[in-house]
């Protein structure tokens, strides 16, 4: 894999089987170069069309406070692996009221661990 000198294109050359796990690793090692090329990503989302994304209904999801008070946020994609973001609490806050805004109360479905104990949403 080699991105070109004006970063607006990249060689990729695969002649290979690959296992699940290598492809999920291709998957990233992609998704690194694509953080360096230009145009960058669109800083808006399209919103109103899925094309040129990966969408995925219900995904699993899992949350946890971490010590730096940052939310990280994991969401399950069944063909791009874990999308994992580091959210300042800031932008939790927002989201949560957001969240709360726009959705039934007590419609929840989410728990904590199996057992009922610790800080991790799944």
């Amino acid at each position: 894999m080699e991105l070109s000198n004006d970063k607006k294109s990249v060689s990729l050359s695969i002649n290979e089987t690959l296992s699940a796990q290598e492809l999920t690793t291709l998957i990233a090692e992609l998704a690194i170069v694509r953080a360096n090329m230009l145009p960058e990503v669109p800083k808006n989302p399209p919103v109103k069309s899925d094309e040129g994304m990966s969408v995925q209904d219900d995904p699993q999801l899992a949350v946890v406070k971490l010590k730096d008070e940052r939310i990280r946020f994991g969401f399950r994609n069944a063909g791009l692996g874990w999308l994992v973001f580091n959210i300042p609490s800031n932008k939790a806050c927002s989201i949560r009221d957001y969240l709360i805004a726009n959705t039934q109360p007590d419609a929840s479905d989410l728990f904590r661990n199996k057992d009922g104990s610790g800080s991790t949403l799944q």
